[in-house]
């Protein structure tokens, strides 16, 4: 057996051979790939922006029998500095500055056509700016890590079936995978997590689909050395789920999943709550232009995505040790549409507009959270809750629960010279949000906006900047202004006061 090692990030696993569709949507147009309850709506903001540029692929050996190890790193420093004057955290301040210096360590494994492995660590270092820690028993430095950020085995089922000479698999291939990985559904608002999980993603002819079962992880999250309360309603629940797609039409693409959630969380209190919910979704994809080439009809460059959710479930919640619980029913939905122009000429200039809402209930007492509530007798839950992620903004960043927006994005390439490739591959742009309840009366998951009967709740503008410096160097930068409407949000402790988010991210691919 032969062994060949690589440590070249352009040789190796991380080869960005995608990055420029990447980083054309990594803010103004960011598709939802992976709002959970797994931290602050601006951390899942930064988390799922660099997603698209660290995810695995993999190279087969150049012979059959051979070994082939790659490994690599992503170094990444972020400076974070946001101004909220209206904070409710027991320490208020109405701003303050961080910064992380992480790394992500990876290597990969593949033994001829068949057998792939994937590990990928995570060791941060977060340090705050002089007083701006939480409190006088807060940390100015705080190590982050060392986790497993990702670590499965994947076997090609139908490279095996060829080489065992069993059978033809020319027009299917199918792969099985074990171990914790990032999967999602749809557009990611229903489910987008790293879980513990066995999938099977399979593709035949003009079909493909995946199916999987998983439970999330029990991370323990701690905040100044106590539980995070919202953090924990996510570890351990399980996850069954399957999509199917259709890639017959011209230039379209057609969907269906559905998803099954069990409630397996970690309980903090003698008053147990447990979610369980199911989610149907459908969706298309694809270009607003049809027909054979030469003899197309429609709009060139003219890009469309729908998403339709429906969910329904129960919600038991006992207010006591020993009382009965309360049963609730669920049923909500949640759509998401939206269109993208992009332009071929210098400059590659493009526009979006987006549309999404999420139903909310008045009845739900407490957060739109999975536990973060229970419902008044004989009353149904309204309250849409996904598993996924929706870019809401940089900085207000709601859940996306009881939350109605309209978004419109725009970006441009203004050194767009083929022969100054750093210049080219910079790109500036900007995104607006318009936010209203679903239900007037309902809560969001900023309790702050606790004033009910007007359902519009303000206005945010961001900025952004996506630049390529070099084939493994990469900066993001972003920054997001909201102004919350005083109709909604309490002027007591200037909670109708704007909020300010700033972000450089740098991001070295070793």
């Amino acid at each position: 057996m032969d062994v060949a090692i690589m440590g070249s990030c352009r040789l190796g696993t991380l080869c960005w051979r995608g990055l420029p569709a990447a980083l054309l949507f990594l803010v103004g147009g960011l598709p939802a790939v992976a709002q959970a309850p797994n931290g602050s709506g601006q951390q899942q903001f930064l988390e799922n922006q660099i997603r698209p540029l660290i995810a695995p692929e993999f190279e087969s050996p150049p012979t059959e029998d051979q070994l082939l190890i790659n490994h690599g790193a992503v170094l990444r420093s972020l400076t974070t500095w946001f101004e909220d004057h209206g904070n409710s955290l027991p320490f208020p301040q109405s701003s303050r500055a961080l910064h992380i210096a992480e790394m992500r360590p990876w290597a990969s494994l593949s033994y001829g056509a068949v057998h792939r492995g994937y590990i990928r660590g995570q060791l941060g270092y977060l340090t705050f700016n002089d007083g701006d820690q939480f409190g006088p028993f807060g940390r100015e430095q705080d190590g982050q890590g060392p986790y497993v950020d990702l670590g499965y085995y994947e076997f090609d089922i139908d490279a095996a079936v060829k080489e065992s000479g069993i059978g033809d698999a020319d027009d299917w291939a199918a792969d099985f995978s074990i171990g914790r990985q990032y999967l999602y559904l749809g557009r990611g608002i229903t489910f987008g997590l790293t879980t513990e999980a066995v999938s099977l993603d399979w593709a035949y002819g003009n079909w493909a689909g995946l199916v999987f079962g998983s439970q999330s992880i029990n991370r323990n999250v701690q905040f100044n050395g106590n539980p995070n309360s919202v953090a924990h309603q996510l570890d351990l629940r399980r996850f069954y789920g399957g999509q199917v797609e259709y890639q017959g039409w011209d230039r379209q693409e057609l969907y269906s999943y559905v998803l099954g959630q069990f409630d397996n969380s970690l309980s903090t209190s003698n008053a147990p709550v447990t979610y369980d919910s199911t989610y149907w979704g459908i969706g298309t994809t694809g270009e607003m232009l049809f027909g054979d080439p030469g003899q197309e009809w429609g709009v060139p460059n003219l890009r469309h995505h729908t998403e339709f959710i429906v969910q329904h479930g129960t919600n038991h919640h006992s207010f006591g040790s020993g009382s009965t619980p309360s049963v609730t029913d669920i049923s909500a939905w949640a759509i998401d549409t939206g269109l993208d122009y992009f332009w071929t000429v210098p400059g590659r200039p493009r526009v979006g507009v987006k549309y999404a809402r999420a139903s909310g209930d008045n009845t739900r007492i407490g957060g739109p959270q999975p536990n973060g509530g229970t419902n008044l007798p004989t009353t149904s839950d309204e309250t849409f809750v996904g598993f996924g992620y929706m870019n809401t903004g940089a900085s207000f960043a709601p859940q996306f629960s009881n939350l109605e927006f309209v978004n419109l994005s725009a970006a441009i390439r203004p050194f767009d010279d083929p022969d100054s490739p750093a210049w080219q591959n910079f790109e500036i742009g900007t995104s607006s949000y318009w936010y209203w309840r679903s239900d007037a009366d309902a809560s969001i998951s900023d309790a702050r906006a606790n004033l009910q009967g007007d359902d519009y709740l303000g206005f945010e503008w961001d900025l952004f900047a996506n630049w390529r410096l070099s084939s493994d160097l990469f900066l993001l930068i972003n920054y997001g202004v909201f102004f919350p409407h005083e109709g909604s949000f309490s002027t007591f402790g200037d909670n109708d006061r704007s909020r300010q988010f700033f972000t450089v991210n740098l991001n070295w691919l070793l």
